[in-house]
């Protein structure tokens, strides 16, 4: 049994491990408040009923303005008939000509009384929109400014702790060849290389992590017969903070940026909380965690929904033909 060798080394390492959590539970517990705070959707769903009721209110008084021209038209082959009628001393159809001019004339009116009172409509929820946009904007950057404080303060504590020696303490299993001795087993290349990794792999996520100047005890081994060694080592690990690191922070508070893919089976314009995005039938937007409203527009038709992204993700928003 070896017990409390000192062995220096002084290695480079870049590599990947399993996710690990960077921040403390702590501030695990202040991202999922902040979180918490900002977790309502009320008016991200009135944002989409009021852009639906705009978009509705909107085709409906395009169609009203085509069926005035085709009315009008209608109104003048009336009149035309009527006159020639007249012109001719005949009035077989005096009053049918008549009485269909006054209903064309009356759907006329009506059709333009319902246009005022669409764009009235238009008007007061455009500025119920502008509302919302600056609210839902507002509520957003007071949302991304207190995770950003949170990540600036873990950047603060992680910048601070890689000053020092990380003491980080393992234990598990290694194979050795019968043949050799524990310590020359521990002072191989091949040996220290895996007490790095595993040291590594047991503080951080997938990042890639530089360490230099490694010093680890290996506090008990012990070898069976086989050559499979029991181990507990204590390491002070020297760690470089890095671009990798500072991008596992942003990941784990939420205020990393990723993209998006928004598809239809038309050429659709995408609004995203209100606000345009792209056009086409497959839209890559940059977004970052959080609850959005997305809507989709072909033609006369939409496709909405509240989303909540934590990831990159395609989501679909298709037309019937």
């Amino acid at each position: 049994m070896l017990k409390k060798a000192i062995i220096l080394i002084s290695v480079g390492v870049s590599f990947c491990t399993q996710a690990t959590p960077l921040l403390t539970k702590a501030e695990q517990e202040q991202v999922s408040s902040v979180r918490e705070q900002f977790n309502d959707t009320a008016e991200l769903q009135k944002l989409t009923k009021v852009n639906s009721s705009i978009f509705t209110l909107t085709n409906q008084t395009s169609q009203l303005k085509a069926s005035i021209v085709n009315e009008r038209q209608v109104y003048q082959e009336y009149q035309q008939k009527l006159s020639k009628e007249m012109l001719s001393g005949t009035e077989e159809n005096t009053n049918y000509y008549f009485e269909s001019m006054k209903k064309t004339s009356n759907k006329i009116k009506a059709n333009n009384d319902t246009i005022h009172k669409n764009t009235v409509l238009v008007t007061q929820y455009n500025a119920e929109l502008e509302k919302l946009n600056h609210s839902i904007r507002q509520s957003k950057n007071v949302y991304s400014d207190k995770l950003t404080a949170i990540k600036n303060s873990v950047v603060t504590r992680i910048k601070t702790e890689f000053s020092k020696p990380l003491p980080i303490k393992i234990e598990g299993k290694l194979q050795c060849s019968p043949y050799e001795s524990i310590r020359a087993c521990f002072e191989s290349k091949q040996t220290t290389s895996k007490l790095v990794n595993d040291a590594i792999e047991s503080r951080f996520g997938q990042i890639d992590i530089t360490s230099s100047t490694n010093q680890f005890t290996v506090n008990s081994a012990s070898m069976d017969f086989e050559g499979n060694v029991d181990y507990n080592v204590s390491f002070n690990l020297f760690v470089q903070y890095n671009e990798q690191i500072n991008a596992q922070i942003m990941k784990e508070v939420g205020i990393n940026s990723f993209d998006i893919m928004l598809v239809s089976n038309k050429d659709a314009v995408f609004y995203i909380d209100g606000l345009p995005v792209g056009n086409g039938n497959n839209v890559s937007v940059k977004v970052s965690k959080g609850k959005y409203s997305i809507l989709a527009k072909f033609d006369d038709k939409q496709e909405s929904s509240i989303q909540n992204i934590t990831s990159p993700v395609s989501l679909t928003y298709n037309f019937s033909s």
